[in-house]
């Protein structure tokens, strides 16, 4: 009686392999045909931003937290910059036209580094022939977080909203890749805030909120 308790208990250990080893097989060929009729891609790009600021000039109106003879108002400069700028786009065709996936990026802003992550969707708007150059459209929206950015002493920066769509050419090469280049528009929001400091009669704090608003002009190769 006990040989027959271990020839059962032997069958259904090798009954529940069989059934695990069924459900791994059947869902190894249910990710294999999702990947078959939904094919990956990753468009990594590098650029630059281009755009102009506007900056205070001067301090001393915000100086006093009452009237002072001496008081002025505030006087802004306008100034012309470029930072620099990566990302890396990974997704799935959707279908023979639309790739959507996950945007992920560096944006430096002088001292500023904001990582951008977003959702993103990639649209081929024309192309010719099958195989040939096309006309692709872009648009990501997301976060910009600071997790690589380092702050001064009694600074504090905090991210914001992120939205950047594009246009550009996607010039394939014979191995399957293909070269990018973009055009486009980049907007991002962050905060500042500088700790009060001095006594309760002079003192200075700053809480400003910027909108960065950059053309963008990125090279990059899409696998």
């Amino acid at each position: 009686m006990k040989n027959v308790y271990i020839h059962i208990n032997k069958i259904s250990l090798v009954f529940s392999m069989l059934l695990v080893c069924t459900f791994a097989v059947k869902a190894q060929d249910e990710k294999e045909g999702f990947f078959r009729k939904h094919k990956f891609v990753n468009m990594t790009e590098f650029g630059g931003l281009f755009g102009r600021i506007k900056y205070q000039a001067n301090y001393y109106g915000g100086w006093y937290p009452y009237p002072y003879p001496g008081n002025y108002p505030d006087q802004y400069q306008i100034k012309n910059k470029v930072n620099l700028s990566m990302q890396t786009f990974n997704g799935v065709y959707i279908d023979s036209k639309t790739a959507a996936g996950i945007t992920i990026g560096v944006d430096g802003y002088g001292e500023t580094v904001l990582m951008p992550l977003a959702l993103g969707v990639r649209r081929t708007l024309l192309q010719k022939k099958e195989g040939g150059s096309s006309l692709q459209a872009g648009i990501d929206a997301g976060y910009s977080t600071t997790w690589l950015n380092e702050d001064n002493t009694g600074f504090h920066t905090k991210g914001g909203l992120l939205v950047s769509p594009t246009i550009g050419y996607r010039l394939p090469m014979r191995n399957g890749s293909a070269w990018l280049i973009n055009i486009g528009y980049r907007f991002q929001r962050a905060e500042y805030k500088m700790d009060r400091n001095g006594n309760e009669v002079y003192w200075t704090e700053s809480n400003e909120v910027r909108k960065y608003k950059r053309m963008v002009l990125r090279l990059g190769i899409e696998f």
